[in-house]
């Protein structure tokens, strides 16, 4: 039984010796990292989800470019295939993700207004956000990246990036979150 005066101690100081205090710091640890870690995962992913259909578009944009910039049909779609992963450098470089406001606290995808130079440092915050982008383009372009190659190879060079972001991400597929 914990007595009222026990309550406001923490848990460390029900731990005597340095041996005790050791196990029980790990013990801490264990308990809580997973539920640390469980609510981070749930935040990342609805950060994820919730830039998934502007990441879409971006991709499919930037795709397009990179696809008439290299000529990458020439060869067959191969080269395509291979640049879907690949695309996240550009997307990472050109946009930039960011919290909205109170009381929506929500996430938007945003053009930066100047590439992201590889020689700055970002501030810790923007870092965050760096890698939440990343790893929002990575699972995008890994859940899609048939698709996206086959579209890609195809229309690319039939349609605007408009155009195929019209028909391609406003699919169920990719507006429904998995």
């Amino acid at each position: 039984p914990v007595s009222a005066s026990s309550t406001s101690a923490s848990p460390i100081e029900h731990c005597p010796g340095e041996e005790a205090m050791r196990a029980c710091a790990l013990a801490f640890f264990i308990v809580l990292a997973p539920v640390a870690s469980v609510a981070a995962h749930n935040d990342e992913g609805k950060a994820i989800n919730a830039v998934r259909t502007p990441l879409c578009r971006a991709i499919v944009h930037e795709m397009h470019m990179e696809i008439h910039k290299h000529t990458l049909r020439k060869d067959g779609e191969d080269d395509i295939y291979e640049t879907v992963p690949a695309i996240c450098l550009a997307i990472v470089q050109n946009y930039t993700m960011r919290r909205t406001p109170a009381p929506e606290r929500g996430w938007q995808l945003l053009k930066r207004t100047v590439r992201l130079d590889d020689d700055e440092a970002p501030d810790p915050a923007s870092f965050e956000h760096i890698m939440l982008l990343k790893k929002a383009c990575e699972a995008f372009t890994e859940e899609f990246q048939h698709e996206l190659s086959g579209l890609m190879y195809k229309q690319s060079y039939a349609q605007s990036p408009s155009q195929i972001e019209q028909t391609f991400c406003g699919a169920p597929a990719v507006t429904n979150s998995p």
